[in-house]
């Protein structure tokens, strides 16, 4: 009888790169991080957030704390950076109708077509929807850096105030430490999900569902990310150097008549 073989769920790492992996749980305050496919004035609530907030996240935590060469260096290695999250216990979902307040900005005046703005430096409101969640348990956030990072990132990893929209509040939950992910982690890209890994789920009468997320592109170089003194803006995620991804992550979801909810074990 041929012996079975473990089947491996969380993505190999490239051999090449000595990476370290960095574990960070967060609690929630509040919780809101949009679908990338859905709009911003009427967003849908997810489970999990992206790869890309993760890393944009250690970003902006390490501008925010003074280290301007500790931020570089890490959007430099982007390429080489994993990312796995683990999905808390579950979440109960909502709709909140607000008001979306932007300020007015020149960024389309046409001046040699007559077109200005007078608007600029007014407020302009919007009204909109959007998910919100009330989190059971913590979200596990892994990444994966290259050795001579690993205290610049767990300084960042340590700092983070939100994940997803400013409003999304969030606390780190005891230390970051170091720890790989375990194999009974399943988010991993659709297109990688092991057929067999699915079967099993079935026999075992549980459940999976995928959700899209956004990630960078492999080989991405970094200079839209550090462009930000040219342009006079820090550019962010959804530029043509990401792309949205099918993750696979465990539980399912139930419709309610006020919202959703979502559940990781069954």
């Amino acid at each position: 009888m041929k012996k079975k073989t473990k089947l491996q769920v969380t993505p190999k790492i490239n051999d090449d790169v000595n990476l370290v992996w960095l574990k960070a749980s967060y609690h929630f305050h509040t919780y809101a991080y949009r679908d990338p496919r859905s709009v911003f004035a009427s967003a849908v609530g997810i489970p999990v957030v992206s790869p890309t907030t993760i890393k944009l996240g250690v970003i902006s935590s390490l501008f925010r704390l003074g280290l301007k060469e500790g931020a570089e260096n890490f959007a430099k290695e982007l390429k080489n950076i994993k990312v796995i999250i683990d999905s808390p216990n579950g979440i109960i979902f909502f709709k909140a109708f607000h008001q979306l307040r932007r300020y007015e900005s020149s960024k389309w005046d046409e001046p040699k077509k007559g077109k200005v703005n007078f608007r600029v430096g007014l407020t302009n409101i919007n009204q909109g929807t959007r998910e919100y969640g009330l989190m059971d348990g913590e979200m596990a956030i892994y990444v994966g850096v290259p050795f001579q990072m690993k205290e610049t990132v767990k300084e960042a990893l340590v700092n983070i105030t939100h994940l997803g929209t400013h409003d999304s509040l969030c606390s780190l939950v005891g230390n970051v430490n170091e720890a790989s992910p375990t194999e009974d982690i399943i988010f991993i890209e659709s297109t990688k999900f092991p057929k067999e890994r699915i079967l099993n789920y079935l026999n075992e009468q549980k459940s999976v569902v995928m959700v899209t997320l956004s990630d960078f592109e492999d080989g991405i170089s970094p200079e839209p990310v550090l462009n930000y003194e040219q342009q006079g803006y820090w550019w962010m995620s959804g530029g043509k150097d990401t792309v949205k991804k099918t993750f696979v992550i465990p539980g399912k979801f139930e419709g309610t008549t006020r919202g959703k909810i979502y559940r990781k074990h069954i």
